[in-house]
């Protein structure tokens, strides 16, 4: 392991982090991704020392430098989220830069997933299609040396979709969308039947567990509110009132499953191999 191959697998993570910030607050309002980048709150232009990947929220102390208003962390978490995705795929894939650039998208569709679902309940098609056309892609030409087969691809898609439609409709819409079920296919396509299995199951155990702290932590101010009101359409929720609001919300209940799932399917997706043979030994 070369130490400046993985500071500068660091530095692009955080470059790509950034942008990945600026799809997570554009996509759900439909915005173009083009354009100079302004603070959500007074919409002031921002500036190279405002768009340093992670030093200038350190720097500013999470704070918009022209109103003051305190950033959401989470494009903080995102850009360290993306360093620690291209540095696990430079030590899982060195030096193969195909299967590289195939981790970094899946984990970038992940960390979409996860980030939009958090703050909108929406897992959008314009990143869960794409990415399970790579999926199918690199299946069908054999591109990940790791990955399925095309047939494991395949049987991989029609469990996980076929599971969470289960899902859809035993709940009648309730607990699930159909967002849920092109996650469940795109998982299944990149890792196969066998590994969708526990990647499935670290997801819901994860979901389980942050329930749990949630209830711990907020036990006083979920005892004592009937819902949050959130604009999920065009508001960027502050994280505690969204996570508040996971109770219930405006009304209905609205719990995001796509962040947990994008947490089963990245452990799942570097660690599968040794998770199975823990499972199964």
């Amino acid at each position: 392991m070369q130490i400046f191959d993985v500071i500068f697998a660091a530095a692009a993570g955080a470059v790509w982090g950034s942008f990945c910030n600026m799809l997570i607050h554009r996509i759900p309002r439909g915005e173009s991704i083009s354009g100079r980048s302004r603070c959500p709150s007074c919409a002031a232009q921002l500036t190279t020392i405002d768009l340093i990947p992670l030093l200038s929220y350190i720097g500013l102390s999470g704070r918009c430098r022209h109103c003051s208003v305190r950033i959401s962390p989470r494009y903080f978490l995102v850009e360290l989220a993306t360093v620690a995705l291209f540095i696990g795929t430079y030590l899982h894939v060195s030096p193969d830069p195909v299967a590289g650039l195939i981790y970094v998208a899946y984990g970038t569709s992940a960390i979409l997933i996860a980030a939009i679902d958090f703050d909108h309940t929406i897992i959008p098609n314009v990143v869960v299609l794409p990415s399970l056309g790579v999926a199918a892609l690199s299946a069908a030409l054999r591109l990940d040396p790791y990955g399925p087969s095309p047939t494991q691809a395949i049987a991989g898609a029609v469990m996980g979709a076929g599971l969470f439609l289960l899902l859809l409709l035993a709940t009648r819409g309730a607990g699930m969308g159909m967002g849920d079920v092109k996650l469940g296919a795109f998982m299944g396509t990149a890792l196969g039947p066998l590994p969708l299995v526990p990647a499935i199951l670290l997801g819901s155990i994860s979901a389980l567990v942050f329930a749990g702290v949630v209830m711990l932590l907020f036990r006083r101010e979920l005892g004592s509110i009937d819902g949050v009101k959130i604009d999920l359409e065009s508001e960027e929720p502050e994280i505690t009132q969204r996570i508040l609001g996971m109770t219930i919300i405006n009304g209905r209940p609205a719990v995001p499953f796509g962040p947990f799932l994008s947490l089963g399917f990245l452990l799942t997706l570097f660690w599968g191999e040794q998770i199975l043979d823990w499972w199964l030994g």
